[in-house]
């Protein structure tokens, strides 16, 4: 049986899924975690901020600077305001950050704050995610999405909540796209919805919450997917992932009756990788409860991967990736991951906000917030592992093109790898046997391949081949064939 090949050009491969498998031996696909910094980066020190750092957030870096969109809360009986709002800050390293004043909005009576949204000062926004898009005109470069509460105590309310979008030339002064309510389409407002461009399929993508109720009053949330060619018009939501029979059969304390669901998914999370085309990761939240009281409340953040945004990976076994800090702490009742993941040398960064409340928690005592950052490495969200007794797999029919294979590899200190390139019926092509191979052994993430010396491997490009990977004690996070 011909197996059309994997046309993957200089492209980077990640570990996705188990695509890349095609005969395997002692591999495992394995979920990696973050680093996560205990002491957040952001926290609530200004008089409009009295409700704390709110979970949904945006984080870009442009031109060296790094620029964040926060959310935040004012206490409830605030005069004249609701109770969330949109400011921004700056940071040279993105651990310290500058609250500018920006001039623009009013609170108190004065505008020396940096409040950016929403443009009316008694309105409310909050699940705001920002993004910038270059194929737009200069006064649409930045978009948002994010959910327009109306003005709280006032009677009749002139104006309905929902899903709104602005625009805007700087990320600074924002207005409405209009006055209308496109981005319904069975999505929900609340919780961040994730807009983006992407570059590959020429097309507005975005992830949404989704709500169900068909049980009465429990209640069930899912992930789906829009599209828009001009960010105006989109397609119905497309369920793309949902929990699933596993997430309601899971165990609970003795004597505890199941509130249906026992899990699901609050916050969407779903984005484009950059540093590989063809990438997509979705941080989901879990949002925990169980009974009829539903306990426990707390809402943690898992992964799932993807190559188009519509067929999602979960890794196994299931469980957090990023998970709750320590009780009492501010990020120890609920943490929510933010857009967008960023690449700092070698590492990526993830952004999210926590605090110490519980979802369902009405007490009036104030919680801890902030915002804080977790490390992973460079396209290490997955990995295809070895152990200490070795491990071998080999991949379908590729066809590359490029001079050199690159490899983040970590093998330890007792592990190895070599690689061999073979033709389509499995044997090696001259010169790039296993025995001709040198092997691998180190940490880094563009470990460079050679056989007998020379790392020149143009005589394969361009026709069909399999890669076999031999390795011991070691995880492979990517592979490229990379061009001069």
């Amino acid at each position: 049986m011909n197996e059309k090949p994997f046309e993957i050009g200089t492209r980077k491969q990640l570990f996705l899924d188990t695509q890349f498998f095609g005969r395997k031996r002692n591999i495992s696909l394995v979920l990696n975690h973050p680093y996560q910094d205990p002491d957040p980066v952001l926290v609530a020190d200004k008089p409009w901020e009295s409700g704390g750092i709110g979970c949904y957030n945006t984080i870009m870096r442009e031109d060296g600077v790094f620029r964040l969109w926060y959310d935040v809360m004012l206490d409830p009986d605030t005069p004249g305001r609701f109770n969330r709002q949109l400011c921004y800050a700056e940071s040279a390293d993105g651990i310290h950050w500058k609250k500018p004043n920006l001039g623009l909005i009013a609170f108190a009576g004065s505008k020396h704050n940096n409040i950016v949204s929403p443009p009316a000062g008694t309105q409310s926004q909050q699940g705001a995610t920002v993004f910038r898009d270059d194929n737009a005109p200069k006064s649409e470069r930045y978009k948002a999405w994010t959910k327009l509460n109306p003005p709280p105590r006032q009677g009749k309310r002139t104006r309905a909540g929902g899903l709104r979008a602005l625009v805007s030339p700087d990320g600074l002064r924002w207005k409405f796209l209009d006055e209308g309510y496109p981005l319904l389409n069975g999505s929900a407002a609340d919780s961040q919805n994730i807009p983006f461009w992407d570059e590959e399929l020429k097309c507005y993508v975005a992830f949404v919450r989704m709500k169900n109720f068909p049980r009465g009053r429990d209640r069930t949330c899912w992930v789906g997917r829009m599209t828009s060619s001009d960010f105006r018009t989109w397609t119905q939501a497309r369920t793309v992932f949902h929990a699933d029979h596993r997430d309601e059969a899971m165990p609970l304390p003795a004597g505890m009756q199941a509130f249906h669901p026992v899990l699901d998914f609050y916050t969407p999370g779903g984005m484009k990788y950059p540093g590989a085309p063809s990438s997509y990761i979705m941080l989901p939240t879990a949002y925990h409860h169980w009974d009829h009281g539903r306990f426990p409340s707390t809402i943690d953040v898992q992964f799932l991967s993807s190559r188009d945004g519509l067929h999602w990976h979960r890794p196994e076994p299931r469980g957090p990736f990023l998970g709750l800090g320590a009780d009492g702490g501010p990020s120890s009742g609920m943490i929510f991951a933010n857009p967008w993941p960023l690449i700092v040398d070698d590492e990526i960064w993830i952004y999210y906000g926590g605090t110490s409340r519980f979802h369902l928690d009405s007490s009036n005592e104030p919680a801890q917030t902030g915002l804080f950052r977790a490390r992973l490495r460079l396209d290490g969200f997955l990995s295809a592992d070895a152990p200490d007794k070795g491990g071998t797999f080999t991949t379908p029919p590729l066809k590359f093109a490029g001079n050199r294979l690159e490899l983040n590899v970590d093998t330890g200190g007792g592990g190895w790898l070599e690689v061999e390139i073979q033709g389509v019926n499995g044997r090696a092509l001259a010169g790039f046997s296993r025995r001709d191979c040198d092997f691998i052994r180190g940490n880094s993430t563009r470990k460079v391949i050679s056989w007998k010396g020379s790392s020149d491997c143009t005589a394969a490009a361009g026709q069909p081949v399999r890669l076999r990977f031999e390795m011991r004690s070691t995880k492979l996070y990517a592979f490229q064939f990379a061009a001069p």
